[in-house]
């Protein structure tokens, strides 16, 4: 027996068709399919902590643990990402008193980028996705 493979439809995401996935994913349970240059993205608002939601982002149905590692093309198109200071704001009060190029100095490299899968804000996932992909279109039910 032959399996039929299913065929996706997809249309160019228009102003409100962006209007329409920002007002599905804030209920839980319906997910939005996009496809972006090639890869199928998932959007889902889920729990991430115990009073904290974000929309989390599954690329071709998956979250892999080596693209949160690896700087890799997944990583850089769809996961956000977050800047940390290596040294607190205590910290960096006191090196302020000290010297200011000093201060300067540590600023410029005292940060981290790490990125995660999740999104708290719709508009910096769809600012994001907009920036890093020429092609973005919705999957249609």
């Amino acid at each position: 027996m032959e399996t039929a493979e299913k065929q996706r439809v997809t249309r160019a995401v228009s102003a409100q068709d962006w209007k329409d996935i920002e007002r599905r994913l804030k209920g839980f349970y319906d997910p939005v399919k996009l496809v972006c240059d090639g890869y199928e993205l998932t959007l889902i608002l889920q729990r991430t902590g115990q009073f904290t939601n974000a929309i989390a982002v599954y690329i071709n149905g998956k979250i892999d643990g080596k693209w949160l590692i690896e700087d890799c093309e997944e990583r850089r198109r769809f996961f956000c990402p977050k800047s940390r200071s290596f040294y607190s704001r205590k910290d960096m009060a006191n090196i302020k008193k000290i010297s200011k190029r000093m201060f300067r100095e540590m600023q410029a490299k005292n940060k981290y980028v790490y990125y995660e899968p999740f999104w708290t804000s719709f508009r910096s996932l769809k600012n994001h996705l907009i920036k890093n992909n020429k092609s973005i279109e919705l999957v249609v039910d």
